[in-house]
């Protein structure tokens, strides 16, 4: 494993104005290559925008792999020799919508998709779960991928974890109010300290009607500290080095996955 600089674009994104969310995504994903980033991630529904007011308008503009969003950050990629985290709404076929993040390696190519597993209020009527928790093995060592709601759930993680991720890269669009944004920051460090490996959160800014975004993108280390946060209403690019090495001297102190003991814990299974 090797170190590498991450780059989260924390960002606006204009409700379901594709042509506007993409040129501002290319624009700052040159920024963050200008900057030396080597893995750049973009918000959760960066190319329609997030809003859970309206899920049917959203879905109208779910695409293909092949679509323009993917296509146009596959090229960009491509030309810049840098990974990207695109995440959108994925048209898996007619009538089959998944809220997914797709891994564009720097030769433009699809290295691989995670759909979220966990959807949140009336999402989970207009979209369908994952059902699965891959590791990506990109030049860099192995990444995890969650979304949004799904970094609630310790047991994400820990499968990611024991799958072999050094870092979980978690697009949202996490909003504000009521004691979300301390939900979001306890939760991001819980997993990253659960299972001794990186947590790069990358939140939105900006706001829809009853529906603001908290920001608040945040690197936290296998020790469960925070390395650099942002802002809860700039947009910003924040930029990590992350040495995967630093998980391997971890966990030579903190013994708690090797500690844990799976076979007594079928009760999880049963609701």
């Amino acid at each position: 494993m090797s170190s590498f600089k991450l780059a989260l674009i924390q960002m606006d994104c204009e409700f379901l104005n594709v042509d506007a969310n993409l040129e501002k995504a290319e624009k700052k994903v040159r920024e963050a290559k200008a900057n030396g980033a080597d893995i750049v991630c973009l918000p959760e529904a960066f190319n329609t925008g997030y809003y859970c007011l309206n899920y049917p308008a959203m879905c109208e503009l779910a695409e293909p792999l092949d679509g323009k969003s993917i296509t146009t950050m596959r090229k960009l990629a491509r030309e810049l020799d840098i990974y990207i985290v695109a995440p959108i709404l994925f048209l898996v076929r007619p009538g089959i919508i998944e809220n997914t993040a797709v891994l564009i390696d720097g030769a433009g190519e699809v290295l691989g998709t995670y759909s979220k597993t966990h959807l949140v209020g009336d999402e989970r009527f207009y979209i369908e779960r994952g059902t699965r928790y891959p590791v990506f093995h990109t030049k860099f060592g192995p990444v995890g991928i969650l979304i949004c709601y799904d970094i609630c759930f310790p047991e994400t993680a820990t499968i990611l974890a024991n799958r072999g991720a050094g870092i979980i890269i978690c697009p949202a669009a996490w909003r504000g109010g009521s004691y979300y944004k301390e939900w979001l920051d306890i939760d991001a460090a819980a997993r990253a300290l659960d299972n001794t490996l990186f947590v790069a959160l990358l939140n939105r800014v900006g706001a829809l009607p009853n529906s603001p975004f908290c920001g608040g993108t945040q690197v936290v280390g296998p020790t469960g500290k925070v390395l650099e946060q942002c802002s809860s209403d700039e947009e910003e690019i924040l930029y990590q080095v992350i040495d995967l090495n630093e998980v391997i001297k971890t966990r030579e102190d903190n013994t708690v996955l090797f500690d844990r003991h799976p076979e007594d814990y079928w009760p999880l299974t049963n609701r």
